[in-house]
């Protein structure tokens, strides 16, 4: 038997092992950052947005929580497919999408709010669990990878684009360069806070791994990256409108990866939509390949 309840600060520990052991038998390798953990539980309450599953023995077998998310919440859903007894998905479930709804009845500022939650295509517990909730299927992404060598070679930058690291006080030109790099139809703004809190994680990033291009005065390229457990990942990546197909995207990622290389970071990686066929063919020509494949699933609450 098990039981089900809130998390506390003094969990975190156990919390991040246990989702490093998941990720061990989903993936066959680390996947998780502490410092992304440890950044999460700094913004939800885990006492009341957290919750553990444990066996009657104190083992832990299960880990769930509900954050906010770019348009509204996000639910994670950790078990190990091997060890976590069948049900347990279904519990933490049950708490987050009851957890989500009196989020939802205390913060109401919109007539519904979405719940996002993401499962890869070859871990059938987890899709099925999102379906058996009622969650709608709305798109695909991808994990794009990357092994490095030890010396990967700096890029030759063309005359006229300047090349820096991200200096404090750009904080407000770099969040516009992304939202309008980055804008299309279909995608809500983010705010300025919450860019802020997700990309520099409370000054726990490194300005060096956060790449800046101008042409004259104006920001023309960014990617921003960072040195996790797991290797380089790279959160964002965009380039101006008017400089697309000029090769800005491949060599930033170049650049990247010569400073990942100068590092001995192994491996770098990225998360992008399936429906970003651009992006998709700018990473596969820097010799990234699709190492994962995820379902993006939406339960609308109202």
């Amino acid at each position: 038997m098990y039981q089900i309840n809130n998390a506390y600060p003094q969990d975190l520990e156990e919390v991040f092992s246990f989702q490093v052991q998941c990720d061990i038998a989903e993936f066959g390798e680390q996947d998780s950052s502490r410092d992304d953990l440890e950044e999460l539980w700094s913004e939800i309450d885990p006492a009341r947005d957290a919750f553990l599953v444990r066996k009657d023995s104190g083992g832990l077998v299960g880990y769930g929580c509900v954050s906010g998310a770019h348009s509204g919440l996000q639910v994670d859903i950790y078990i190990d497919p091997h060890s976590s007894p069948e049900g347990v998905e279904d519990e933490l479930m049950r708490a987050c999408v009851a957890r989500a709804g009196r989020r939802f009845s205390i913060e109401k500022t919109h007539l519904e709010v979405h719940l996002a939650g993401y499962a890869t295509v070859t871990n059938p517990r987890s899709v099925s669990l999102f379906k058996r909730w009622g969650f709608n299927e709305q798109k695909r992404h991808y994990n794009m990878a990357v092994e490095l060598p030890g010396n990967y070679p700096v890029p030759q930058w063309p005359t006229g684009y300047k090349l820096s690291a991200f200096a404090p006080g750009e904080e407000h030109e770099l969040y516009e360069f992304i939202e309008k790099a980055f804008s299309r139809p279909d995608r809500e703004p983010s705010t300025f806070e919450f860019w802020r809190n997700l990309l520099l994680r409370g000054g726990r990033y490194e300005p060096e791994l956060f790449l800046v291009v101008r042409e004259g005065e104006r920001i023309v390229g960014a990617a921003l990256s960072y040195e996790e457990e797991a290797g380089g990942w790279v959160r964002q990546l965009g380039v101006a409108a008017n400089q697309r197909g000029k090769g800005l995207g491949s060599l930033m990622l170049q650049q990247l990866f010569h400073q990942f290389s100068r590092r001995g970071v192994k491996r770098v990686a990225l998360a992008v939509s399936g429906e970003n066929a651009n992006a998709l063919r700018v990473y596969e020509r820097a010799g990234m390949h699709r190492s994962r494949e995820y379902i993006e699933f939406l339960l609308t609450i109202s």
